[in-house]
């Protein structure tokens, strides 16, 4: 964990699984928080063998794990079993916080919901990450980001007419409702610190992180009755000079939103008066001629020079290995001992002065079970 991270000294118990509940507590492991993994025996949280060598899914440290573990513990308890759900209360008597994903109703059925935890550690800060809410037509359904991108309008809006709705390339549901329960965390620790010995019970619904990302979509169909559809590569701007376009080698992207952006771009590419054209088809056909006859980065140096947004579109890896890239520290080296190798791996996506300067290894499952409980008893009881 990070020792000069402004969440030390805070405990989380971590009964997530899958990426959305665990990319969440990384976060807050890399900005200090001693993260306790409770994972159950015979782990069958896939995330542990996804992505990676052969090796490192055998290991239980896949490519997934690896991107968002980094600095936490592990305590492996059968949360059906007595002993071990008392053992879980014990250790949740020592915590801040605790966050669990499973279906609504079955922490409760399990013995370790908030009411029981709250029994134990009154000022306890309870988050249930859930797909739909812990209410509602939908809240007993299981959720995965592909079903949530579906579900929520993402994927009717993505793609074009030919293709159909396709799935955004990245499961972004788990990210976008990982950083709301980042959020949220956040501010019921600020809020603990205003009113302390208040338990708080907090819920974060994937489909209500992903429909609050596209308010302006919505709003815009609430007040006109239009409805964006697959529009491909068509920019949010509605404008003729922005958006992808083929070139003689690559693809290249153009944010040029305003008249002046418009302006400067006619002029670097010899065209001054498409400025003055109200004919947005006509405009993007010239557009689109234009932009073959040179590759890609060829555009991106001479729109960049003329102070118009513009790129080359890229591969992760030719984006990673940037010269932008070499200076920033949201990728740091993390070492991974029980494969005897060090991956890049991401870190907090900004940039602060207790941001951590190395990460911490991952841990296997259950390397710090008999640790933790024992350490946990003993300060309980001391």
């Amino acid at each position: 964990m990070n020792a000069d991270g402004p969440l030390t000294g805070v405990r989380i118990l971590d009964l997530t699984h899958v990426l959305a509940g665990p990319y969440a507590t990384g976060q807050l492991a890399l900005m200090g928080a001693d993260v306790i993994r409770v994972e159950r025996p015979n782990s069958d949280d896939f995330v542990r063998r996804h992505g990676g060598t052969q090796a490192m899914k055998d290991a239980g440290l896949g490519a997934s794990f690896l991107s968002q573990n980094s600095g936490k513990r592990s305590i492996v308890l059968d949360l059906k079993d007595p002993d071990q759900r008392g053992q879980l209360l014990e250790l949740a008597k020592t915590a801040d916080v605790m966050v669990e994903n499973f279906r609504p109703g079955v922490v409760d059925r399990l013995g370790v919901g908030f009411d029981a935890v709250r029994k134990v550690r009154p000022d306890i800060i309870y988050a249930s990450l859930n797909g739909y809410g812990a209410e509602g037509p939908l809240s007993d359904r299981p959720a995965y980001d592909h079903i949530l991108q579906g579900i929520s309008g993402l994927m009717a809006m993505t793609g074009e007419s030919g293709s159909g709705p396709m799935r955004v390339g990245l499961p972004i549901v788990d990210y976008v409702a990982g950083q709301a329960l980042v959020a949220t965390l956040l501010g019921a620790l600020l809020q603990k610190a205003r009113k302390p010995g208040e338990a708080q019970r907090l819920s974060v619904s994937m489909l209500d992180a992903m429909t609050t990302f596209m308010g302006a979509y919505a709003i815009h169909h609430e007040t006109t009755g239009q409805l964006r559809g697959l529009e491909g590569n068509r920019a949010f701007a509605d404008t003729p000079f922005s958006g992808r376009f083929d070139t003689a080698e690559g693809s290249l992207v153009i944010t040029a939103n305003t008249p002046a952006q418009a302006k400067r771009l006619c002029a670097a590419v010899d065209r001054p008066d498409l400025a003055e054209n109200t004919d947005d088809t006509g405009i993007a056909e010239a557009l689109r001629a234009i932009f073959l006859t040179l590759d890609a980065q060829i555009w991106e140096d001479r729109l960049s020079a003329a102070n118009v947004p513009a790129a080359r579109v890229r591969t992760l890896a030719e984006a990673l290995d940037h010269p932008q890239m070499k200076t920033s520290r949201a990728w740091l080296p993390l070492e991974v001992p029980q494969l005897d190798m060090t991956v890049c791996a991401p870190s907090l996506p900004f940039d602060a002065p207790w941001a951590p300067v190395h990460l911490e290894p991952v841990p296997t499952l259950g390397q710090h079970t008999a640790d933790i409980v024992a350490n946990s008893i003993e300060k309980v009881t001391s």
